[in-house]
């Protein structure tokens, strides 16, 4: 059914019609609404105006009509009893309601749609063919009549994206493909022109005309990537169907048709519709998080406990539990996170002053009470170097600090001098490498074994960790954990 007009006089268009248009006077500088009111009018809006009688004079009176597109001086309205006309934009008296729906062809939406008598005061779904020019849209209802219609008549749109959960009619088993009665639940794996592939929460896989689909019940907004972790439902029964709860699971791979891999707690994957991810887990390093920890089987404990993040990997995260134990765990035992760190504290810098948790002797626990420190390095694995008041030097998670006292802004060359190192000065040439031994007994790492490594870099020494630290930082291609200078070599105190 094509839209006709009831009217028997239309005015030819003008060219050069607008999309918008300012409702002000013509010519005289009068406003159109009275008073110094100006309103700035688009096709699609919806407004009450004059109209031209049999006579081709203005009425008395005012009829609701729709806004099809403008010239300098006069506005086109589509009426809802019908009628098309051409008419002054002075006689439009108020607009009722503004039009700012995007459409583009493949869009569902919910459309007033023309009878016998005009406008429709229901709306019906249908799919967006076309977008025309002159504010006017072409749309495929249910019953699969085609309309070209004014865009102002569409209501709503709903444009589908794969993740969205819908519920929608679905196709009966009856050798035809018939449309059902009822609708069920379902997640989209795909959207084209016309139809919509969605798997259904039995896992019934079908592709359905986008006019089944009555209501979006959760739109797909989460930026999923691979290691992500995320609350996840997963297959159950012999069918496959969605379970009615979900698990923490990470994502293993990118979502590919609609689908993405997951690995649960169990260790069990399963590819499942990126409709069934829930809720993204966003934790990194240095956040304290409530998690699942290894027994002395290498089982996934009942309880959880307290931890901070030190890094993580695809599969894994290793955690610093405030006990003092240290391991490396499924991602997906990490429960809750408790303290987003990031959030509180900013970034760091060599020389900051900062108020930090420390090892308590003995079981390298976390301490309950903070103290004062100064940040020597940034180390790699979520760890830092701090020197705290009592002249002792720790190897702590990043995590542990509590905040920023003072910013360190001076130059690296100040703080060299203040550590004891000997800066050369311009034209006068440097001394021989001088190792600068750490304050502390032990070493700043595995806080167990002598500091008798000396970690060479360019004409300066420094003492801090044990040998064997010190290969391992060489061998890894790590800086210096007191300066952060490259490692050129390393060497065995002379004596040790």
């Amino acid at each position: 059914l094509e839209l006709l007009p009831t009217s028997t006089w239309r005015p030819p268009l003008r060219p050069a019609f607008a999309p918008h248009a300012s409702l002000s006077g013509a010519g005289d500088g009068t406003s159109m609404f009275g008073g110094g009111f100006k309103q700035v009018l688009r096709a699609g809006d919806r407004v009450r105006a004059h109209f031209q009688n049999r006579y081709g004079a203005k009425s008395s009176a005012t009829d609701v009509g729709t806004l099809l597109q403008f010239t300098t001086g006069e506005v086109e309205i589509h009426f809802d009893d019908g009628a098309i006309q051409c008419v002054s934009k002075t006689w439009i008296a108020e607009r009722l309601s503004a039009w700012d729906l995007d459409l583009a062809p493949g869009d569902i939406v919910y459309a007033h749609y023309a009878s016998g008598k005009g406008r429709t005061v229901n709306t019906d779904l249908g799919i967006v063919a076309a977008v025309l020019d002159g504010g006017r849209v072409r749309i495929r209802f249910q019953d699969q009549i085609m309309q070209t219609i004014p865009m102002g008549w569409v209501d709503q749109v709903m444009r589908l994206e794969p993740g969205d959960r819908v519920n929608a009619f679905f196709k009966v088993n009856d050798g035809r493909g018939a449309k059902s009665v009822k609708t069920d639940m379902g997640s989209v794996l795909a959207v084209a022109k016309e139809d919509v592939y969605i798997v259904f929460d039995d896992n019934v896989e079908q592709n359905v005309p986008k006019t089944w689909v009555c209501h979006r019940a959760r739109p797909w907004n989460l930026q999923v990537e691979v290691g992500s972790v995320a609350d996840v439902h997963f297959e159950v029964g012999e069918d496959g169907r969605r379970s009615t709860s979900t698990d923490i699971g990470i994502v293993l791979s990118e979502p590919v048709d609609g689908r993405v891999a997951v690995q649960f707690q169990d260790t069990i994957q399963q590819t499942v519709p990126l409709g069934w991810v829930v809720r993204l887990r966003e934790w990194c390093v240095g956040d304290r998080v409530q998690a699942h920890f290894k027994t002395g089987g290498g089982d996934k404990s009942t309880d959880t406990d307290v931890a901070t993040v030190m890094s993580s990997s695809l599969l894994e995260v290793e955690l610093y539990f405030d006990d003092g134990i240290q391991q490396s765990v499924s991602k997906a035992w990490v429960t809750e996170r408790i303290r987003n760190w990031l959030a509180e504290v900013t970034e760091l810098a060599s020389g900051d002053v900062v108020i930090a948790h420390f090892k308590r002797p003995g079981n390298h626990c976390r301490s309950v009470q903070t103290d004062r420190g100064i940040l020597l390095a940034i180390l790699p694995r979520g760890e830092v170097s701090v020197t705290f008041q009592d002249d002792i030097t720790q190897v702590i998670p990043k995590g542990w600090i509590q905040a920023i006292a003072t910013r360190w802004s001076g130059q690296r060359d100040e703080f060299a001098r203040d550590k004891g190192e000997v800066v050369p000065e311009a034209g006068k040439r440097a001394p021989r490498p001088t190792a600068t031994p750490a304050s502390g007994v032990e070493c700043i790492i595995c806080m167990d074994a002598k500091p008798n490594g000396v970690i060479v870099h360019g004409e300066t020494c420094h003492q801090s960790t044990c040998f064997a630290c010190a290969k391992r930082l060489q061998r890894a291609g790590d800086a210096c954990p007191i300066c952060r200078e490259l490692i050129d070599t390393v060497c065995r105190l002379h004596g040790e």
